[in-house]
């Protein structure tokens, strides 16, 4: 049976279990894949179905557990739909609402949930937003305005009383939510992603940041998105945020952590990749300072927490090296993983000598295409 054919009778399941019966004449159609994700994979369909006589029509995303190109180690979908679940009733984080979870892998070959299709757009664009895409039509008033309204959106995160909608994340164990913690889980994946090779800016700033863990300074733990950045937010015609995707990394923990990995892609798609900011579009100190504003907490030890992000991605793309030579894409002795300008931005922070960019992940970068589709956002890895 055909995924298509798999999911139209799943549907008709669930579809007739919430309805309370009466469901009939169910179809999906329009099924397909969105060319963007690392990780989980994404698809977008509609189904229609009859109800006491009259036809119904809605528009759905599909979040499947990867199975294949896999990122992280301990890849859980179910739970990125339960903090979407979580959030959904929350008014200062605007979400797609979900509706239905299947953890039985049986079902379509790997765990998935369903959720609604918000429209909009997702500021994207190669080699950076501030250079390609729709963003650079805009005014500086209207730039300012969306950013403002982005920020506004993890600022809102970060004001979640997650004690009441997201204590799950925490397992049961409250030191999940400390630095300590944090830093434990990111050692762990980068250790299973390296597989003892050595990497030397990584492997040097996981012994930078394992030395200075236990002298950090951080107020009480927030809701952490793990990956707040305008690309991963839907902008409706007001320019404001309609729904913010993509939570497969949230936790408990710092505010820090979210704050660090906006600032990385704002340096990453900028300064780092020699191009000018958009008019309107706050530089770092501007950015540093609204967000303390806006969400009335201080800022401690941020360089920390950089250099904590920046393992973070380079993680991110020796983990994409090691996929590109697996499927053909890149030589075997390819140096991505190591020479990219995410370890260039780490060894800046850490005072290394700053490599030079591997052929291979320039020859990536420059072939790539601005995407259109409506999840598209750069990524260091692409």
């Amino acid at each position: 049976m055909e995924i298509g054919d798999r999911l139209r009778a799943w549907l008709a399941d669930q579809l007739t279990i919430s309805a309370g019966g009466g469901v009939s004449e169910v179809t999906v159609s329009d099924l397909e894949r969105p060319p963007v994700g690392q990780s989980s994979d994404t698809s977008l369909f509609t189904a229609s179905w009859m109800k006491d006589g009259v036809k119904y029509s809605a528009d759905y995303v599909l979040r499947a557990q990867a199975r294949a190109r896999q990122i992280f180690h301990k890849p859980d979908v179910i739970r990125e739909g339960r903090v979407l679940e979580g959030l959904y009733d929350v008014a200062d984080v605007p979400v797609p609402r979900t509706f239905w979870f299947e953890p039985d892998a049986a079902v379509l070959g790997t765990p998935f949930f369903v959720m609604e299709q918000i429209k909009g757009r997702v500021p994207s664009g190669r080699p950076s937003i501030h250079a390609v895409g729709w963003l650079t039509e805009l005014s500086s008033t209207q730039v300012a305005a969306l950013w403002d309204s982005a920020m506004s959106a993890m600022v809102g995160v970060h004001r979640v009383d997650w004690r009441r909608s997201h204590q799950f994340l925490l397992d049961g164990d409250e030191r999940t939510a400390t630095v300590e913690a944090h830093l434990e889980r990111m050692v762990s994946w980068y250790r299973w992603t390296t597989r003892d090779r050595p990497f030397e800016i990584t492997d040097a700033a996981v012994r930078w940041l394992l030395e200075r863990a236990a002298s950090v300074r951080v107020e009480a733990p927030v809701l952490v998105w793990g990956d707040p950045r305008v690309g991963n937010m839907i902008f409706n015609d007001n320019l404001e945020v309609a729904a913010a995707i993509d939570w497969e990394v949230a936790s408990i923990g710092p505010a820090e952590v979210d704050l660090a990995h906006w600032l990385f892609f704002d340096e990453f798609t900028t300064e780092a990749a020699g191009i000018k900011r958009l008019s309107g579009w706050p530089d770092r100190a501007s950015t540093i300072a609204r967000y303390r504003e806006m969400s009335g907490r201080a800022v401690n030890d941020l360089e920390f927490f950089e250099a904590l992000d920046r393992l973070f991605m380079a993680t991110t793309l020796i983990r994409q090296a090691d996929i590109r030579v697996e499927e053909g894409l890149a030589p075997s002795g390819t140096r991505m993983g190591h020479d990219n300008i995410v370890t260039q931005m780490l060894a800046r922070r850490l005072n290394l000598p700053v490599p030079e960019l591997s052929p291979d992940y320039l020859a990536h970068r420059q072939n790539l295409k601005p995407l259109n589709d409506p999840q598209g956002s750069e990524s260091p890895a692409r």
